[in-house]
């Protein structure tokens, strides 16, 4: 009797872990169901792989990406992580607290910043062996 009051609790862990990964399993799966029905031609979308574009055209198993102006790349459905909406959506949760102007004072500063450092700190490529005659 003893060994089975042991065995009950690890029996129902067992039981509450296996309900809960069925649970998440679940949720993952309806949420790729919604965002491949919110998938339409113009829908601003992320790839997997962190390109960022509009759809063009979709296909039952394949999504056409314009990823820069004239550039359309073909990919497979699975590989849109997410549905962009219009607005930007910052990660940086430092960037969601500043104001749209601070964004860009930061971002100007920052590039001024890198110019002068790029340029004082310029050096000449050193060529190569084959390209060297006196190698």
């Amino acid at each position: 009797m003893g060994d089975l009051a042991l065995f009950i609790p690890f029996l129902a862990l067992f039981g509450v872990i296996i309900y809960m990964q069925t649970r998440q399993r679940k949720k993952m799966q309806d949420r790729q169901a919604a965002l491949q029905s919110a998938l339409g031609v113009g829908t601003p979308v992320m790839l997997s792989c962190g390109l960022h574009g509009d759809v063009t055209s979709l296909d039952e198993a394949t999504v056409d990406v314009e990823i820069a102006p004239g550039v359309v790349a073909t990919f497979a459905r699975a590989a849109v992580l997410e549905v962009r909406g219009t607005e930007s959506t910052f990660v940086d949760d430092e960037l969601e607290e500043l104001a749209d102007g601070d964004i860009a004072v930061v971002n100007e500063e920052r590039t001024a910043e890198d110019a002068k450092r790029d340029t004082a700190t310029a050096r000449p490529a050193k060529p190569l062996a084959h390209d060297d005659p006196s190698a």
